[in-house]
């Protein structure tokens, strides 16, 4: 089985503030797109936090694939392999902080596994940006990856249930793992 992984939380019923980055470096391709970039990105990435954000740094960062060396090694224990790995320093200007604990992560690999019959999209929309109102996946087209973009829709990233467990059982903050019959997952 596999699940959406996001950051979609209810902030103010967990008790902290929203952690956002303002504008983020932009290599030649989108950090989205689940392929290897051509040329070296210069580390560390650096990235600025939105001024808005609240003092508590969660363990994956919205605004880029911003995740915790924590995280990256919770993946990295439950067999994900397929992530380029940049150093990256979040800098809170509010603050005077700067977190070197992040890793800019690139999901390596877009994985074509959704199940156009049985899932609900919105119509017009076309891969990689299909917008889906319920995902259904056939398992027998992924491979057995346990993490990976959606080549539909590459901003669904998917966990298999290995994965899932890792997160749930290292209670990281501000990452949550969904079932795709959630309606919460879109």
């Amino acid at each position: 089985m596999y699940y959406s992984l996001d950051y979609k939380l209810d902030y103010d019923a967990l008790g902290f503030q929203m952690v956002a980055l303002g504008p983020t470096p932009a290599p030649e391709v989108a950090w989205t797109m689940g392929i290897r970039y051509p040329k070296p990105l210069a580390e560390p990435i650096e990235c600025h936090l939105d001024p808005r954000s609240g003092p508590v740094m969660p363990d994956w960062i919205a605004g880029l694939t911003l995740f915790s060396q924590r995280f990256v090694d919770v993946l990295k224990s439950a067999g994900v392999r397929n992530m380029d790995i940049y150093d990256a320093v979040v800098i809170d200007r509010e603050r005077d902080k700067r977190y070197t604990n992040y890793k800019a992560v690139n999901i390596i690999g877009r994985v074509s596994c959704a199940d156009l019959e049985r899932s609900e999209y919105v119509p017009d929309y076309e891969a990689p940006l299909m917008e889906f109102e319920k995902l259904v996946i056939d398992e027998g087209r992924t491979m057995g990856v346990p993490l990976f973009r959606l080549a539909e829709s590459v901003g669904f990233i998917l966990v298999s249930e290995q994965v899932k467990q890792a997160i749930e059982a290292a209670g990281l903050m501000g990452v949550r793992v969904v079932s795709l019959e959630d309606p919460s997952a879109y």
